[in-house]
């Protein structure tokens, strides 16, 4: 990568800035400004460069080489921008972070990944035809809201012929690529439910509408929906993560609360779901003198990808990688994407790429994590062949 154009230690060093100044969902303003230096700094023209969805960043490449005709013109590639607003736990880390967000979700090594290899693609951009481009999708706010849907709305798949992008897993080998075609990642949904009774003194239970009996009943009849609701081939999780109420010993509340997640790989399936945790909710409460107020919230689709664009991926980092390293085990994930958005849009592929260090196990979303800069070469590689494969060129 370094004798093509990559700079890697160059790379490495912005990585570490990205992760020192993290910034939540739609505020990622510095990030977008290092970004838009970092890419102007390579060649990109100030032209070539949108803003897009308030932070983000929608570049667009296009070739300088004579004319070649072929079935796809535009591939799109996309890196997401956020941190968490979460605290960093890494001692004797020189690059911890400065403010209240981390990048505990590898989103710093994402957006170096794809500068790594538009370092390549700059570079050799005489070898692209100028009938053809490459997109760069710099995608704020994935950890929710979502930043994917206003990027669509804004125009950033205008004339893309294919999407991808990668996720890094830092509980699978290092360099192992991981991919299926189909739903990869799992859909998600916000279940709040308070339920609504009459409190009172607990001396007299029989005088009162106890919600948090009613509470109890609802979370153990939601049980019910995968083990006798749904067919056992389709396979998703309802997870209740709170329940609160009350506020003393001897007094009944008024209300109780609680709320979890539905995670499903198709959207038949969880529209059946949501049929089966409303009818059970909404009853449950009802025969024990309770009222609910739910609220059934869809957050991101499933991520499904293409079969052909997952084939082509498949070929493509078995050829640089190995076919030893090019797995589907553990596939698919309950975690869920906004990348999902983009396959709803145009076909593509989005794929796992292991980072796991030797003799760590950290998940994302913890403290302790940190993104593994082994893998930075690794990412920008396969996108570059990516580029190279669709576009039918030689940049490496």
């Amino acid at each position: 990568m370094t004798e093509a154009g990559c700079d890697l230690d160059w790379m490495v060093k912005i990585r570490h800035q990205i992760h020192q100044n993290a910034e939540p969902a739609f505020e990622e303003f510095e990030t977008s400004k290092l970004l838009k230096q970092t890419l102007l700094s390579m060649g990109v023209q100030d032209c070539e460069i949108r803003h897009t969805a308030k932070t983000g960043l929608v570049v667009s490449i296009q070739g300088t080489g004579p004319v070649e005709e072929s079935k796809v013109n535009c591939v799109a590639l996309r890196a997401d921008m956020d941190a968490l607003p979460i605290p960093e736990n890494n001692p004797g880390l020189e690059y911890t972070t400065k403010t209240s967000s981390a990048h505990m979700c590898g989103h710093d090594g994402h957006m170096v990944t794809l500068l790594a290899a538009t370092q390549v693609i700059m570079k050799n951009r005489d070898m692209i035809p100028s009938n053809k481009s490459v997109r760069l999708l710099f995608q704020p706010a994935e950890e929710g809201p979502g930043g994917a849907l206003p990027m669509i709305k804004d125009g950033c798949l205008e004339g893309v012929d294919e999407v991808y992008g990668y996720h890094n897993i830092p509980n699978f080998d290092e360099g192992d690529v991981r991919v299926i075609d189909g739903a990869i990642m799992a859909s998600s949904t916000m279940v709040r439910i308070k339920v609504l009774g009459k409190g009172g003194h607990g001396s007299v239970p029989h005088m009162l509408n106890d919600v948090i009996s009613a509470g109890a009943a609802i979370l153990n009849n939601l049980h019910t929906v995968k083990s006798r609701c749904i067919d056992s081939k389709e396979n998703f999780i309802f997870t209740l993560t709170q329940f609160t109420s009350g506020f003393t010993y001897n007094v009944f509340p008024d209300e109780a609360f609680m709320q979890g997640t539905i995670r499903s790989y198709t959207r038949s399936n969880l529209e059946l779901v949501k049929e089966k945790v409303r009818h059970i909710i909404v009853n449950t409460a009802e025969a024990m003198g309770c009222k609910v107020d739910l609220d059934i919230h869809d957050v991101y689709p499933p991520t499904v990808n293409h079969k052909i664009e997952t084939e082509h991926v498949i070929r493509i980092a078995k050829a640089a990688f190995g076919e030893e390293k090019v797995k589907s085990q553990d596939l698919p994930l309950t975690a869920s994407e906004d990348f999902s958005y983009y396959l709803e849009n145009r076909p593509g592929c989005f794929y796992m790429l292991g980072i796991q260090r030797p003799r760590e196990n950290y998940c994302l979303h913890t403290s302790h994590y940190n993104y593994n800069d082994s893998m930075i070469a690794s990412g920008a590689l396969l996108f570059v062949r990516i580029v190279e494969d669709r576009l039918n060129v030689n940049l490496l």
